[in-house]
């Protein structure tokens, strides 16, 4: 039997979307993800302890948009720049929260990777929020320690490098957040 996206819960979508990324499978990713999806990239300290992500989850805590990466389109562009760039993409103690109030899921998790052109280790600890409406991502605000990812002195590509622009718009924009993940 085949889930139509209507009839997937945002539980069901989200888990969807981390097991393609972690089997590598673009055409997987693809089909959970909006076409007009977003992705944020946050940054925050909180992420390492259970009460700094029960902060993050409750809204208690703010991280810092560092990235923003607009549509569908880019989305992949930066997953599939992510699949070349890391190998294994696995989280480790993984753990779900949902949301009370929304079509909202969060994602616990800790990042076990290698970067494959340094041979470096990546370990960072990530707290992501998917929102979901009609069985799609529309939008995933992801909080992990960006100066870890940054010490690995990866290249970002052509996605990757305007999602960075985004960010710095975020910051002297006097309509968008820099802080919410919204």
């Amino acid at each position: 039997m085949t889930i139509t996206p209507a009839a997937r819960t945002a539980l069901e979508t989200a888990e969807e979307f981390i097991r393609a990324v972690e089997a590598k499978d673009p055409d997987a990713v693809q089909a959970t993800l909006s076409p007009h999806a977003r992705q944020l990239f946050m940054h925050s300290g909180r992420t390492t302890t259970e009460a700094g992500e029960a902060d993050l989850i409750a809204d208690r805590a703010k991280g810092f948009c560092v990235a923003d990466v607009d549509g569908r389109d880019e989305i992949m562009a930066y997953t599939e720049a992510l699949f070349r760039k890391s190998t294994p993409l696995i989280w480790r103690d993984h753990s779900w929260t949902l949301s009370q109030t929304s079509e909202a899921v969060y994602f616990c998790g800790r990042g076990d990777m290698l970067v494959t052109s340094k041979g470096k280790p990546y370990r960072n600890t990530y707290v992501t929020r998917f929102d979901v409406h009609e069985g799609r991502i529309v939008e995933m605000a992801e909080y992990a320690n960006a100066f870890e990812y940054a010490r690995l002195g990866v290249r970002p590509n052509g996605a990757e490098f305007r999602a960075l622009l985004r960010a710095v718009r975020r910051m002297i924009s006097p309509t968008l957040s820099a802080t919410s993940g919204r």
